[in-house]
């Protein structure tokens, strides 16, 4: 069986335009490292409402959700269940470890002036914006957040 491509040679052209392109991003990546420059983000617009929650897990897998301040029972969350909810625990308590930290310190969840909810660990100052996840992740948080009052809490 003969190669079909056998006679034709790569064309040099695709080959230049890839490593001028790698090229490129390196040394774009190299200089943004070096001066510290980044890309502008878009701004956290403010907290309008709020609540401390504290997740403990239980002995059977479940895993409780509680009002930091009032120590109330928000929601339990059944062993198996809201997968997104417990990724972003299981991401939070990675970084936790890194500063000797538990997850038994509450996190504070918010609610912005554009509607978008937030999840901020104040341990390592890593700030969630929920939306970023899709609609349907952010809403599992939402059910965490208390109906939605006039003022901030």
């Amino acid at each position: 069986m003969s190669d079909p491509f056998e006679e034709r040679p790569f064309p040099k052209g695709v080959l230049i335009a890839v490593a001028a392109l790698l090229s490129f991003t390196i040394i774009m990546i190299a200089v943004a490292r070096i001066t510290g420059v980044m890309l502008p983000q878009a701004p956290v617009t403010e907290e309008v409402q709020s609540r401390e929650i504290m997740f403990v897990d239980q002995e059977d897998g479940s895993t409780t959700v509680k009002d930091a301040t009032t120590g109330e029972l928000i929601q339990t969350l059944p062993p198996g269940s809201e997968g997104f909810i417990r990724g972003v625990l299981r991401s939070m308590a990675r970084q936790r470890r890194g500063y000797d930290a538990t997850l038994d310190m509450p996190f504070r969840l918010a609610r912005r002036e554009s509607g978008d909810l937030t999840l901020e660990d104040p341990v390592t100052g890593i700030l969630l914006d929920l939306r970023a996840y899709g609609e349907t992740n952010q809403a599992s948080f939402a059910e965490l957040m208390p109906v939605a009052s006039s003022g901030a809490e």
